[in-house]
């Protein structure tokens, strides 16, 4: 991956503090660009600072589940040569829909939805006045199927894959050099699993490898950052398989094998 010329760049991350948003940082910095961390604790972004003395790495607390967080990290990074956004910030609600709680489902629907929302179009507008910027989206292998038992957050990285591909298939007929991609990864060894089930010590239970998280990362930042056509990145062998699957199968095939699949990890 080539590496970034602009010592003044900075790329944003939304959910910096751990798992795929730590990486997505640490990658970022590998390739030379200034970073701003974006979480409500960002106390473990200090090991990238003390790691990466030639760049900068901003520590902003921000809770993004309340939506007017969006608006204020906005106005605030106007401030800043901002050449990517990394909208990674969310999590799911687990369990059957009339079990679930309503509150904690409006909270995931705010920060899934409605700040990646806000931020995408604020950044597009954004980058659309420089003619250059890339907002990378991170969706979910649950954008492409409803998901029994997962029911919220499933919808919730359905709305992230719809409107990252029709915003980014404006930008290309409209010959923008912006781009918004969509990136879909599957499983991940990361706590999304704890927070998802309302479990402090949860484990993901898989019949298939789970790839690394700073493997996603790396692998899914160059596609993102380098594809010229594509409006969605689908990483490894087994995850396109799915993705086949899941687009050629009977619908009732696939909603039994998501529901038996959900309903056991508990």
């Amino acid at each position: 991956m080539k590496k970034n010329k602009n010592k003044e760049a900075f790329a944003i991350v939304t959910g910096a503090s751990k798992g795929l948003g730590y990486s997505y940082c640490e990658e970022l910095l590998k390739l030379g660009y200034n970073v701003i961390g974006v979480a409500r604790d960002t106390e473990s972004l200090k090991n990238l600072q003390e790691k990466y003395v030639d760049l900068k790495v901003e520590s902003w607390n921000i809770d993004l589940s309340n939506p007017e967080g969006a608006t204020n990290l906005y106005e605030k990074a106007k401030n800043f040569d901002i050449e990517i956004l990394i909208n990674n910030a969310g999590y799911g609600v687990w369990g059957y829909f009339d079990q679930t709680d309503l509150e904690q489902e409006m909270n995931m629907i705010d920060l899934n939805i409605k700040t990646l929302h806000i931020l995408t179009k604020l950044f597009v507008e954004y980058f659309k006045e420089k003619d250059k910027g890339r907002v990378l989206n991170i969706g979910s292998m649950a954008s492409f199927t409803p998901a029994p038992v997962f029911s919220s957050y499933y919808a919730s990285k359905a709305y992230v894959w719809s409107l990252g591909v029709a915003i980014n298939t404006e930008l290309k007929k409209t010959k923008s050099k912006v781009r918004v991609i969509t990136l879909c990864p599957g499983p991940l060894k990361t706590d999304f699993w704890n927070r998802s089930s309302n479990q402090n010590e949860a484990k993901y239970k898989s019949n298939v490898k789970v790839m690394k998280t700073n493997v996603y990362a790396r692998k899914s930042l160059y596609s993102g950052l380098n594809t010229k056509r594509k409006n969605y990145i689908v990483t490894g062998k087994i995850n396109k398989f799915i993705k086949w699957i899941t687009k050629w199968a009977p619908e009732s095939t696939v909603l039994n094998s998501v529901y038996n699949y959900q309903r056991k990890r508990k």
